[in-house]
């Protein structure tokens, strides 16, 4: 979180305009936001911007691909970016220099997915041709490659010691396997159709899958063969899901224009997350888990607590991109002649 500034934040508004910025690019595609929300990096097909959230200025504008960027990393110092484009490669970015400091090439296919474990010392890379590779951030050097998915990877998710990596596809289960080997450790098949996220939890034993069956289920590594739980109630498609930094509730986003809240402990719902005009495709606790971001692809964004109530709802933006924390989201313009906005959690000041 950021140092407080002797601000007073309007106590009724739960997330309030930071800063805004002119975008130099129109409508990126892949945006990350750091952990604290001070930096954001973003892509415009051929393009890398950081940006100072703070000031609203750019530090680095890149152009160090020739052809279209599909995903965009920071890593836990926001001083290196991982990107990964349609010429078949991805790269480690040197963002205090802009200079490329590896080009991570092998892949036979758009890099798409990708991201820089918790430690920033290996970071992986998914291509369309379904084999993910890791790589020695240090070094650049490729450490091997996974090739256990018979379709193109849909999400990866690190464990918080950053040596097993979950990651699924549009087959119907998810795979946990060593970081260092590539060995399987377990997996998870318990779907009927093919899954879209696939994520741990704060303990690095629990994790939860989301899938086109309608449901997510909630898993124990250390006995695989059965969910703990079942997650129902969704009309459509699971699109994304998180849990808070307690472990006490889950949140899930479905293309059913809801999200829906569920314990941890049991499995038993919670609430709902509705008045959605579209897909809830990003879902997000805060820090403190006592309030969850949600947003719809209509240009919607909606702030609940953490029982479903709504706080607060933001209409007429672009796309939404979230930070890991859920301190932080930026709104994309809706026009290149608009501006984009910062949005933090809002909190009283002592003074």
């Amino acid at each position: 979180m950021e140092e407080e500034r002797g601000i007073r934040f309007a106590k009724n508004l739960p997330y309030v305009v930071g800063n805004v910025f002119k975008m130099l690019y129109e409508f990126p595609t892949a945006l990350v936001i750091s952990d604290d929300g001070q930096k954001i990096l973003y892509e415009n097909e051929k393009n890398l911007v950081y940006v100072d959230s703070d000031s609203g200025k750019t530090i680095r504008n890149l152009h160090l691909f020739t052809k279209f960027i599909g995903f965009v990393d920071l890593n836990k110092t926001n001083d290196k970016a991982l990107a990964g484009s349609a010429d078949n490669q991805a790269k480690i970015v040197d963002l205090k220099t802009g200079k490329c400091l590896h080009d991570l090439k092998g892949h036979q296919g758009f890099v798409f997915l990708g991201g820089f474990n918790p430690q920033s010392t290996i970071a992986a890379t998914a291509c369309q041709n379904m084999k993910i590779k890791i790589w020695d951030v240090e070094s650049g050097k490729q450490n091997f490659e996974f090739a256990q998915h018979k379709q193109t990877p849909t999400y990866l998710s690190y464990n918080p010691d950053g040596d097993k990596l979950l990651t699924c596809s549009y087959e119907n289960e998810a795979l946990i396997w060593n970081a260092n080997d590539g060995q399987i450790v377990c997996k998870l098949s318990k779907h009927t159709r093919g899954l879209e996220v696939a994520k741990f939890a704060s303990s690095g034993y629990i994790c939860a899958t989301g899938s086109h069956d309608n449901k997510a289920n909630v898993w124990d590594i250390r006995n695989p063969e059965q969910p703990l739980f079942t997650l129902e109630g969704h009309q459509d498609y699971i699109k994304e899901l998180a849990f808070n930094k307690q472990q006490t509730q889950i949140v899930t986003g479905s293309n059913d224009n809801t999200g829906r809240i569920y314990n941890l402990q049991d499995g038993k719902f919670v609430g709902e997350l509705s008045n959605f005009p579209g897909q809830v495709y990003a879902v997000s606790f805060n820090e403190a888990g006592n309030k969850i971001i949600g947003v719809s692809n209509n240009k919607t964004v909606q702030i609940f607590d953490n029982q479903g109530t709504c706080l607060q709802q933001i209409t007429g933006e672009g796309n939404v991109y979230i930070n890991k924390t859920g301190n932080t989201f930026v709104t994309m313009p809706k026009s290149i002649d608009s501006q984009a906005k910062v949005w933090r959690e809002a909190r009283v000041s002592k003074h």
